[in-house]
C-alpha cells in the first residue's frame, strides 16, 4: 500500500514538473522572439552607422543577444560564433514558429546586394512583421500555458488514478 501511495506522489510530482517545464518553454519562445526583435534592430543600426557585411555585425553582436536569440541564457552560455543569420535562425529549432521563421529566413536571403537605404527599408519591414508575429504569440501565452499545465498535471492524475 505505501508503495502505491509513494507512486501515485511521483506520477503527480512527474505530471507538476512537466507541468513547469512547458511554461518555461513557452516563455522562452516568447524571449527567443524578443532576442529576435532586438538582433534585427541592432543590424539596423550597424547597417546605418557602419555600413558593416552581416557576418561582421554578427560576431559583433553582444552574446547575451545572440544567446537570447537561441533560447540559451543564464548558465548555458554560447561558445560558438554564429558570422551566418540562417546558421543563427537554424539553431533557434523549435523555439520559432514557423512562421517566425519563414519571416527570419526570408529577412536573411534579402539581406545584402543592395544599397543601405534599401537594407535599413527591409529592416523596418522585417522587425514590423515580427513584432506583429510577437504580439499575436504573447496573447495566445497565457492560454498556451493553461493548456499545457491542465493537460500535464490531469494526464498524471489520470496514469495514478489507472495504476492504482
Amino acid at each position: 500500500m505505501e508503495y502505491k501511495i509513494v507512486g501515485v506522489c511521483l506520477l503527480l510530482l512527474a505530471g507538476g514538473y512537466m507541468a513547469v517545464h512547458l511554461v518555461r518553454k513557452e516563455k522562452k519562445r516568447l524571449r527567443a522572439v524578443d532576442g529576435y526583435i532586438s538582433l534585427l534592430f541592432y543590424i539596423k543600426g550597424q547597417i546605418d552607422c557602419y555600413a558593416k557585411p552581416i557576418s561582421d555585425i554578427l560576431l559583433s553582436a553582444d552574446p547575451e543577444l545572440i544567446a537570447d536569440c537561441i533560447g540559451k541564457g543564464g548558465r548555458d552560455r554560447i561558445c560558438v560564433d554564429y558570422s551566418e543569420f540562417p546558421a543563427l535562425v537554424e539553431e533557434s529549432g523549435e523555439l520559432l514558429e514557423p512562421e517566425c521563421k519563414r519571416i527570419l529566413n526570408t529577412f536573411s536571403g534579402e539581406l545584402g546586394g543592395v544599397y543601405r537605404d534599401e537594407q535599413i527599408r527591409r529592416c523596418d519591414y522585417y522587425i514590423e512583421a515580427l513584432t506583429r508575429e510577437r504580439e499575436r504569440l504573447f496573447e495566445a501565452l497565457p492560454a498556451r500555458m493553461r493548456i499545457n499545465s491542465v493537460l500535464s498535471v490531469s494526464s498524471a492524475l489520470i496514469l495514478a488514478v489507472l495504476l492504482w
